[in-house]
């Protein structure tokens, strides 16, 4: 059987067994092809450790892959091989030898507070080609300052997500398929509601927060990442949408939020990963250490 051939089976059971994500399983599955790709008369009970290292030696030679993209497809194609081990194709999983690279320990890239002051004074000043376009971007650039939530989750959310008496979004099916509450900032209450009550003055309803200007359709990532280019080089250095995630979780550690309840906002399955951001906050650092005593 070729690598090809166990991809619908493959599929099946990723959607419906492991219950993952489309987008996670999309790009497992792509990672299936490219090793089919790369060569397409090799049966899956053919595939030695050997074959798999080649693969992804050469991939990150010809592509320049990254120590973390190079892991991610080995785990990706140690996910497929265990799916044909356990259809009994093969005796082993020939992924299991192959050692994963060690990672650098990079911490996460936030804006500074007088960087993030510049955002927020070009987003109110940039001269959109529709006023309901400024109102709509103001609330996008917000929400994700002062609710830290991921590209997809604001994409995706809904009105009926939006709950103004209790201040709080309901995050529906967000990373690893898990719901949550997250809290409503007093300082982004007043401009959801004018973008919402703007675009009911101008657009049918729709069951989506954020649509387009002219249709009640949902916004795409396309339509997002137009939107931080021009304000990127309005403000003269890059934003993107997980840079104002980070942003947020560094300037609420500033303000002393617990790093646990930070951690729900956010959507970690780990305080380890929450307690990243203290070591990029290193305001609280300062004013700790300049009262202590030395000598």
């Amino acid at each position: 059987m070729l690598i090809q051939d166990l991809i619908p089976g493959f599929q099946r059971y990723l959607l419906f067994e492991k219950n993952l994500s489309p987008s996670y399983v999309k790009g497992v599955l792509d990672t299936v092809r490219l090793l089919f790709r790369y060569d397409e008369s090799l049966r899956v009970s053919q595939c030695t450790t050997d074959h798999i290292r080649s693969f992804l030696y050469q991939m990150r030679e010809d592509r320049l892959w990254s120590p973390k993209t190079l892991r991610n497809y080995r785990n990706n194609l140690k996910i497929y091989f265990q799916f044909a081990l356990r259809k009994q194709h093969i005796r082993k999983n020939p992924v299991d030898e192959i050692g994963v690279p060690k990672l650098s320990k990079s911490l996460p890239r936030c804006l500074t507070k007088s960087q993030t002051e510049v955002l927020i004074s070009e987003v109110h000043c940039y001269p959109w080609k529709y006023r309901l376009e400024g109102y709509r971007n103001v609330a996008i650039f917000y929400t994700f300052l002062f609710a830290g939530l991921r590209l997809s989750e604001l994409l995706n959310l809904q009105m009926h997500q939006v709950n103004f008496e209790e201040a709080h979004f309901f995050i529906e099916n967000g990373k690893g398929r898990k719901d949550r509450y997250v809290p409503i900032h007093p300082s982004l209450v007043p401009v959801l509601k004018c973008y919402q009550s703007k675009r009911a003055e101008k657009l049918a309803s729709s069951p989506y927060f954020f649509t387009s200007i002219r249709s009640s359709k949902p916004l795409t990532k396309k339509n997002i990442y137009a939107i931080f280019q021009k304000l990127s080089l309005k403000c003269g250095f890059k934003i993107r949408p997980h840079l104002l995630r980070h942003t947020m979780a560094k300037l609420s550690l500033e303000a002393d939020l617990n790093p646990y309840k930070l951690k729900e906002i956010l959507g970690h399955s780990n305080i380890a990963t929450t307690q990243i951001y203290m070591s990029v906050s290193t305001q609280n650092i300062r004013q700790s250490f300049s009262k202590i005593k030395l000598l």
